[in-house]
């Protein structure tokens, strides 16, 4: 379907017993516009102007989403949650029940071939420590299902209930989790594996970073 049915199916989809408004006059209130606006949109009696709207955003790719759908096409796109950079309790995973700030659309063919795209998740990075390569601001996107750590590639960790985006180095019986910008204090953290008195694991690996320029 194009924008123009999905505007009329979404807006009859929005009435009734499965909808937020019993009748259309209490969306047009909602909506402030006249009910005999409303009606006549429901009958497509104002297609006219509609449609060469619905061309445009055709043509475009856009579309609409109305409350209670899927913030994206499904097969094609998938929606990655944005989440606060807190650990979620008893895990290493991030938050991702009532901090979800948003949800970003990327095609499921590039995050398919990255990881898993249903553990993915984005966070905005706090902090210089991996600079110039991961700045304060930045958007990364984590795979929360790559926790086997590689050295030489970065990751969210998780240190007792503080979250960190490290760069990974190993040393025998070690974990080094070190900084890119060399005046970050402290340059690395030293993680002894035989260490059972501090409470850590990957919360998984950075894939992607998304950035403003500046």
């Amino acid at each position: 379907m194009g924008f123009y049915d999905d505007l009329v199916n979404g807006l009859h989809g929005l009435i009734g017993d499965k909808g937020s408004f019993a009748n259309p006059k209490q969306l047009a209130d909602a909506c402030g516009v006249a009910p005999i606006q409303l009606s006549r949109y429901l009958k497509r009696e104002r297609s006219k102007y509609v449609k060469s709207l619905a061309r445009l955003i055709d043509g475009v790719g856009a579309r609409l989403v109305f409350p209670g759908e899927r913030p994206c096409p499904e097969g094609e796109f998938v929606a990655v949650p944005k989440v606060l950079a807190k650990p979620r309790g008893g895990s290493g995973g991030l938050e991702t029940d009532d901090s979800v700030d948003g949800y970003y659309a990327f095609r499921s063919e590039w995050l398919r071939a990255k990881g898993q795209p249903a553990s993915m998740r984005l966070m905005t990075v706090t902090g210089e420590s991996m600079a110039p390569r991961i700045e304060d601001g930045d958007m990364v996107l984590v795979d929360e299902s790559q926790t086997d750590l590689y050295e030489g590639r970065i990751y969210v960790v998780r240190i007792d209930r503080e979250i960190v985006i490290k760069r990974i180095a190993k040393v025998p019986g070690k974990v080094l989790l070190v900084s890119d910008n060399p005046a970050a204090e402290p340059r690395r953290i030293e993680l002894d594996l035989s260490d059972e008195s501090v409470d850590w694991a990957p919360v998984g690996r950075v894939l992607y970073v998304a950035k403003d320029l500046r």
